[in-house]
Order: C-alpha cells, then structure tokens, then sequence
C-alpha cells in the first residue's frame, strides 16, 4: 500500500521527531491516541495541489502551542525533507502541506503490478481472523425483490474484499423457516396443491401471492403426486412435512436466482435448528444462569437495556412461546460459539431497530464491542427514463431480481449494485444499464480492459522492429524474466507526459483501495476506483502513441498491460467479467 503505508511512517515520524520534546498538557497527552486518529494524509480533491495532502500541521498546532503554518514549516524541514522519494513541498494557509512524489518512486511500484500479477492489491490485515457475514436472508416464502439483490452483491463483494484482506471468510444465509410467517406459506401451498385434487381448503386471506406460490405447489405436485394427501374425501395433508418441501422448494428457487448474479453461500442456517436437541432449553438455561433475564407479567424478559438497547425485550411470551428476539439470541449465541472473531450482519431497511438490540445480545455473552457490525441496506428504485417503475412482492406486483437479471444481464446488476454506499438509497436506470455506451459506467470499465486486449491482439498482427512475441507475451504474463530485467532497468525512467504518470499512479492506488474498502465496509470505493482508472486509460490512450508503425513504445505497453491487469483484479472482486472484445 502506498498512502497507507506513507501515512503509517508519516505518524510515527510526528510522534517520534515533532512532538517528542515538546511539552503538552497531561490531560491533552491523555487524548493524543484520538487526536492522531483526526490526522489525514489523502490526496487532495484538486490534482493540482500536488499528490498528497495532510492537516497535520492544524490538528496538532493547539497541542504544541505554535502557529499552524510555523509548525507545517517545522514538519517539512524535520520530515518531509528528509524523505528521498518526495520531490517537492508546498506549504498553503491556513497549514495545509501537500507534496509530490518522485517519478522514480512512483513508476516503481509498477514493479509489484507485475510480480504480484493476480495477487496484487492484497494484503494480511486480517490474517488468522474469522468473520462471517451474514446477507439477503430472505423469508423463504416468495420471489426475491430488487433490495434482496442489492444486499446479496453488496454482501458479496463485501465478502471478496475481506478475503483480499486475509480475513478467513464464511458467506452464511439466514433460512427463516420456523415461525407465523413460514406457517402461512405452507397453508397457501397446501390450498392450491389440494385444488389439484378437486379437494377444496381455504386459502389464507392474509396469504402470499397466488402466482408465486403456484410455482411452487405444482412442483410438489409434479414430483410427488398425491403423497401428501392422508385423505382423498378430507383437505387433510402431511403438513409438518408439507412445509418443509414447500421452504425447501422455495430455497431452490431463490438459490437459482442469487446464483445467476454469482451470489453464492459457504452455508445455509436454518432458524428451525435453534429448536432442536434442547437448543432452547439450554439457551434459556444459559440467560437463567447469568441474570440476563427476568420473569414479568407472565412472559420471561431480556435485560437488554443493561446492555444499551432503549428497551427491554420479551423473548417468552405468557402462553410459554419464544419471540422472534428469542431466536435473534440463540442465533448469535451460534454464532459465537463457532468461533467467529467478527460478524457482520447486513439487514433491510427496515431493520434499524436491530442494531441496538444485536449489540446488546453481543455484549450480554461476552463479545468486544467491535465485534458485532450491522449493515443496514437502503431500498432501490427502478427509473426508466423519466418513468418510475412499481414493486411489491408481497402483492406479487412489479419487476422481481430475476425480471431485473433477464433485463440487464448480470454484470450491470452486480456493477450498478456496487456504486453506492450501503446506507444510500439508490435509483437503478435501466435504461441506462442497457446501453453499450460510455454513458454506461458498467461498458465504459470492460471497454478499458476490452480497448487493451485489441492493443495487444494488433501488436501480435504485425513483424515489429523492437519487440518479439516473446517479449510481449513476458509482459502480458508477468514472466520473471520480464519483472526482474525491464522494470529494474527502468529505475531511472522519468514520465513524458502528464497522462503516464496520473495513469501509473492510480495504478499504484489500487492496494490502497482494497484495504480502505475493507476498513469503511465500503464495496462502492473499488467501484469508483475502476471507473477512474478506465478513465486515466481512455485519456491517456487517446493522446499517446503506442504502436507506430512498425514499433511499440515498450513504456506505454507496460503502463497499458498493468491497468489491464488491474482492471481485471478489480472486476473479479466486484465478480463482473473482464471481456477480451467489445
């Protein structure tokens, strides 16, 4: 990582030159660790201002009692000065020090693109730590909405951007399959499979819709026939289980549509599971024995308040059974107990309630306070031009995911899923999904990856006077010999142009991203990050020469082959395909 590192050295260097002899206030001292946290080195908005920017120099100035320019002064000449890969310093009131990078250093890191290849923008941040994260988790009892697809890209990305962090990843769905709303499902199934026999049972007034679950009991009906039926002449079925083919046959479903959008699961957690083997019993047990609950107005209660919840919860009600809060403690109490360091759960819109109350559980059976993590999805709006589109799923109305994936296809899903951040509503345009434009970010990102490929197709076209096929298959490959002759021997390179250089630095961004992403639970910043290297490539290919007849500028190849790569490594994180053609 370049800035992470940077900004790592930058702190301590602070620490250990700048404020080592000077005298601060105890109880400022005190709060040191936090004050070091409000200090930035980024780079700053207007690329002109240089390649990096920090506010070291007014965070800290009230601490050493100097002036914020006088101390920016004094943190140039005892660090920044000091640095051999900074090439210049500026210093703008009110403290702001912004610098740039030798060309050398930053032509560089070009080397790690290569050698690392298909591990490059890794990292072992989170080696030897567990985290699972939990997404989508959708009642098995209709089709998935547009929001469910939102929330299983993000939580697989999410996923993937743990993975290049070191972190032990497991993706877990949450199947509830035990409980009221499981039951009425099974009832809807169960009416229209028994019409299929001329066996007339009611159909739930407060049931889900008759086109969805028609699906799924002419399925049952198909592979099991009358099975199900104990008595021709009464609406009697096997309903115990009746319902659990019905959930699994609603599973099936849902499993194929998050499969065509790549949305897999390491395991699928049923909520019935809580309740067997005096599961229970011996949770109850557990909170019994720690004073975690206490027994009023006939219903057993959850002492969440002790914990930082707003209120206290029921988990027993009087007639003696268990609250969905109830499974809510078990379920974590599970999670616990398979030794996973980290949890995140990423829940709907309407979940902000959880929050709290998952924290609280967390806390009440020993978990650190960082341990718990709720992501809460915001909603998705389908736009087509001007026009806004209708979805209900429990009316049954609108477009579902798999009407979304038919439409667009899956890469745009996956890629116009990733833009935003997860706590932002969004608007999904179809049309412009559809496009093969540049209007399209999802094309404009391929078209870059698609551009280079063509690049390298024609150099195979055509007997050059500099190069080989060999050669240009090395630096396509990563070769060892490629990485430990060329780039080695190009230490000394200085950058023509304006465009080589932005281009090799965003290059050298990337390893930057897939940490800050991991640390902010933020998939949207390699997503922005693709969509600005596409753009440093397309600029920088439209005003630079890399074949001229009979020659290849082999420094502009390379700057070339290494975005490709880069864009690849990006798009496989996002798990969009990198196409060769366009």
């Amino acid at each position: 990582m370049l800035i992470n590192s940077l900004k790592c050295r930058f702190l301590s260097d602070l620490e250990n030159v700048v404020l080592k002899n000077k005298k601060i206030d105890k109880k400022i001292d005190l709060n040191m660790d936090k004050i070091f946290k409000s200090i930035r080195l980024e780079e700053p908005k207007n690329k002109e201002f240089g390649d990096l920017t920090t506010n070291a120099a007014m965070v800290l100035s009230s601490q050493v009692k100097k002036k914020p320019m006088e101390l920016a002064e004094e943190i140039n000449k005892q660090i920044l000065s000091k640095w051999k890969f900074v090439e210049s310093v500026a210093l703008i009131a009110p403290g702001f020090i912004n610098f740039n990078l030798k060309d050398k250093f930053v032509f560089e890191s070009l080397n790690k693109i290569f050698s690392e290849d298909k591990c490059y923008g890794e990292n072992k941040s989170g080696a030897g730590k567990r985290i699972q994260i939990e997404y989508v988790s959708s009642n098995p009892t209709g089709n998935l909405h547009i929001g469910h697809g939102r929330w299983g890209v993000m939580g697989d990305v999410l996923s993937n951007i743990y993975e290049k962090n070191g972190f032990d990843v497991q993706r877990e769905y949450y199947v509830n399959d035990y409980g009221t709303q499981a039951k009425i499902f099974a009832e809807c199934v169960k009416s229209l499979y028994l019409k299929r026999f001329g066996i007339k049972f009611s159909y739930p007034k407060d049931g889900y819709p008759e086109k969805t679950v028609a699906v799924v009991a002419e399925k049952i009906y198909e592979s099991y026939g009358d099975k199900f039926i104990l008595n021709k002449d009464e609406p009697a079925t096997n309903d115990a289980e009746m319902e659990k083919i019905s959930i699994d046959m609603m599973l099936s479903f849902i499993r194929e549509t998050l499969l065509s959008i790549g949305v897999e699961f390491d395991n699928w957690f049923y909520e019935s599971s809580l309740y067997k083997n005096d599961n229970f019993e011996k949770a109850m047990k557990f909170l019994r024995e720690n004073n975690l609950v206490y027994e009023q107005e006939d219903a057993l209660w959850f002492k969440a308040t002790s914990y930082g919840d707003d209120k206290d919860r029921v988990i027993v009600r009087g007639d003696g059974n268990p609250t969905y809060f109830a499974s809510d403690i078990m379920y974590l109490m599970n999670k616990k107990e398979r030794g996973f360091d980290f949890l995140i759960y990423i829940l709907g819109a309407d979940h902000h309630g959880y929050i709290s109350r998952l924290k609280a559980i967390g806390k009440s059976i020993g978990m650190n306070s960082d341990a718990v993590n709720i992501i809460i999805g915001q909603l998705v709006r389908l736009v087509e031009g001007k026009e806004v589109l209708k979805m209900s799923r429990r009316k049954g109305k609108g477009m579902t995911l798999d009407d979304l994936i038919r439409h667009v296809g899956k890469d745009a899903v996956r890629y116009f899923f990733s833009m935003n951040s997860f706590d932002t509503h969004m608007d999904f345009d179809l049309s412009l999904a559809k496009k093969k434009s540049n209007q399209n970010p999802v094309f404009y990102v391929q078209y870059a990856h698609a551009r280079i490929g063509s690049i390298i197709r024609k150099l195979r076209e055509i007997d050059l006077e500099n190069a080989s096929e060999k050669e240009i298959s090395e630096i396509e490959n990563s070769s060892a010999g490629f990485c430990e002759n060329f780039l080695l021997n190009m230490k000394k390179y200085e950058f023509k142009n304006n465009s080589e250089r932005n281009i090799a630095w965003v290059l050298s961004l990337f390893p930057d991203i897939i940490y800050d992403a991991c640390k902010n639970n933020a998939p949207y910043l390699v997503t922005q990050y693709l969509y600005r290297l596409s753009g440093e490539f397309h600029y920088f290919y439209n005003h630079n020469i890399i074949i001229s007849k009979n020659k290849v500028n082999m420094i502009r190849l390379v700057l070339a082959i290494a975005t490709k790569k880069v864009l690849k490594n990006g798009l496989d994180i996002l798990g969009i395909s990198a196409p060769e053609k366009m």
